[in-house]
């Protein structure tokens, strides 16, 4: 698919640069949640890029699998797993051809993972079919708001096209199967590595 192979050359390139595209540290969002969570298991980060976040879980005693397109981002996250004396199983696939065991894991966290919406429903559907019933998830990412964020400061980040975007709506209804889901807009101050600094809009969710 041209979609994957352009985006596959972006994160290569991108996080082959010196140093941690978006920083060493966890999501600040993602960090909250996994430490009220209260709960271990088995985790999955979709296009988790550099291991920030899958580190994070790692160290907080999940059990992580994750997995992107970019052979660069995984060679990042596995240094860092290993700087950190943590162990993540990390794949290299797209969001159509990576695969996972049915009803296997007991979390799902999207941090910043942003597609065409003619692709959502379809992936969103397949991730929910590798979670448990009772599976928590976490989710954040640009809001459909946030172009306005962009254009006065590109160094905020976010995809530049609103089809890639999400509105609370949407997000609802993507994550639908997850019970007790609780889905909102807030304008957020992201400092995050160079390329996620400055006021933004995201939509947030998780069900606990």
């Amino acid at each position: 698919m041209k979609y994957l192979r352009g985006m596959k050359e972006f994160w290569d390139a991108r996080y082959q640069e010196e140093g941690f595209a978006y920083g060493h540290e966890a999501n600040v969002f993602i960090r909250e949640s996994l430490e009220i969570a209260q709960r271990q298991g088995t985790i999955l980060f979709p296009a988790e890029g550099e291991g920030r976040n899958a580190v994070f879980a790692a160290q907080k005693n999940w059990e992580v699998e994750a997995y992107d397109i970019s052979e660069s981002g995984k060679l990042k996250a596995e240094k860092w797993s290993q700087d950190n004396g943590v162990l993540i199983h990390y794949q290299i696939g797209g969001f159509t051809d990576i695969d996972y065991p049915a009803a296997h894991f007991d979390a799902l966290v999207f941090s910043y993972v942003h597609m065409p919406s003619a692709l959502k429903s379809k992936v969103f559907e397949r991730h929910m079919a590798w979670m448990k019933s009772d599976a928590l998830i976490v989710f954040e990412g640009f809001s459909v708001n946030n172009l306005p964020y962009r254009a006065a400061n590109p160094q905020v980040g976010g995809p530049d096209n609103i089809d890639m975007l999400y509105s609370v709506e949407e997000v609802q209804q993507l994550l639908e199967p997850f019970q007790n889901l609780k889905v909102w807009e807030e304008e957020v101050t992201l400092s995050e590595g160079k390329y996620h600094v400055g006021n933004a809009k995201v939509i947030r969710a998780r069900n606990f």
